[in-house]
């Protein structure tokens, strides 16, 4: 049972396995232990840029002219005295963010370490919310459908944070549509509004926050939660699939295909899927067909069989396939964007060499459709109406 009281305090994974980090503010960074070594040393100030990398004997720290030290600790907390503190890595730009960076250091299972670290965001859950909207919606869409994924993403930040693996991680969500896309700092005064104007609301069923899952377009049909994550979630009535009518046919992946994949590849990509996932498929040899067997109350696919020439059938889950058609393997060619399954709620078609895929929707389909939120408040739909539609049964809350 997921309740919540006052404003939660985050912990999103901002950055992975990172060798090296620059942090700048605009005065001076405070530098302290982290929250697995308190009071093992003392804070310390430093002047902006601060460069971090870390090595196998501790984190690294050289400011601009120079000058460095090293911290043999497994954890830093880094503030800015002033404002936000922005981020850039090899990998990525400059980035600012609210509240406070923690740096994790990564270790092998014999303890020793790796040399890299995990960069964390620890912010309150009212500051960290618009730069989720921000990202996760067009500039130009109303307000109405802004409060709407408001209480949505505050609902599913909420029941992540609390699952029970989260207890011994070292951070509560991921910055990246593996929990719900956020971009810091840089929010929109629209996703300020918003947020301000349904602080501390939340989706609740049957006394406890309903874990408010959403996607980009359901294509007009919503999946059961139970369907798309049959290990993770009970089945409840607000998260079972409905019609959703043509509400977000203004997405151009409403409908999509047909998308054509190299059936020899396509049959590599399933099989090295379900090697890393540990599923059956992996000894697939030639992919023959997929057929549904199973579909929700709306007529969404839950279950499909998936056949190989050798006429072994292997039963999978819907998601799990979509998982599969898009999986990156590094031994094989990178698939562009164009040619990604967007949907499980999709027909797979072989014939010779090839298998063209078509489908509707993009996303899991679960909950919210965010093109169909969208298109219901422009026609004038209030932000409370609109997740009474996606969300049956559930009610608006204030927790804090």
């Amino acid at each position: 049972v997921v309740t919540v009281h006052s404003e939660p305090q985050l912990r999103i994974r901002i950055g992975r396995d990172q060798s090296s980090a620059t942090l700048t503010s605009t005065t001076s960074i405070t530098v302290g232990p982290g929250s697995s070594d308190l009071g093992k040393a003392r804070p310390y100030t430093f002047q902006s840029p601060l460069r971090i990398g870390h090595d196998q004997q501790g984190f690294v720290l050289t400011e601009a002219d120079g000058k460095s030290v090293r911290w043999r600790l497994s954890t830093l907390e880094i503030r800015s005295n002033a404002g936000n503190i922005s981020i850039a890595t090899p990998a990525s730009q400059d980035t600012p963010y609210p509240g406070r960076i923690e740096l994790v250091a990564n270790h092998n299972k014999a303890g020793q370490a790796l040399g890299t670290f995990d960069t964390i965001n620890r912010v309150g859950m009212e500051s960290y919310l618009p730069g989720v909207l921000s990202k996760e919606l067009y500039p130009n869409w109303d307000l109405k459908a802004y409060r709407a994924q408001a209480i949505a993403a505050r609902s599913y930040a909420n029941w992540e944070m609390n699952l029970p693996i989260r207890k011994q991680s070292h951070f509560d969500l991921e910055a990246s549509q593996a929990s719900q896309a956020y971009i810091g700092a840089k929010a929109s005064d629209k996703a300020r509004t918003a947020v301000a104007d349904t602080t501390g609301q939340v989706l609740v069923f049957e006394a406890r926050v309903l874990p408010a899952f959403y996607s980009s377009c359901s294509g007009g049909v919503g999946q059961d939660a139970i369907a798309a994550w049959p290990e993770k979630i009970d089945n409840l009535a607000p998260l079972q699939g409905r019609d959703h009518g043509g509400w977000g046919q203004a997405s151009s992946k409403y409908r999509w295909g047909p998308i054509t994949r190299d059936r020899a590849t396509l049959s590599k990509r399933i099989a090295a899927w379900g090697m890393v996932n540990k599923h059956p498929i992996a000894s697939m040899s030639q992919l023959a067909s997929v057929q549904v067997t199973r579909k929700n109350k709306v007529g969404r696919p839950t279950k499909l069989r998936v056949t190989d020439t050798a006429r072994q059938a292997f039963e999978m889950d819907c998601e799990d396939l979509r998982m599969a058609t898009n999986f990156p393997s590094g031994s094989l060619p990178k698939i562009d964007s164009a040619n990604l399954a967007y949907s499980s709620h999709a027909v797979y078609t072989i014939a010779g060499n090839a298998v063209t895929i078509t489908g509707q929707g993009f996303g899991h389909g679960v909950g919210l459709c965010q093109f169909g939120a969208q298109h219901m408040a422009s026609t004038g739909t209030r932000h409370d109406k609109i997740l009474g539609f996606y969300y049956p049964g559930a009610k608006i809350t204030k927790a804090y």
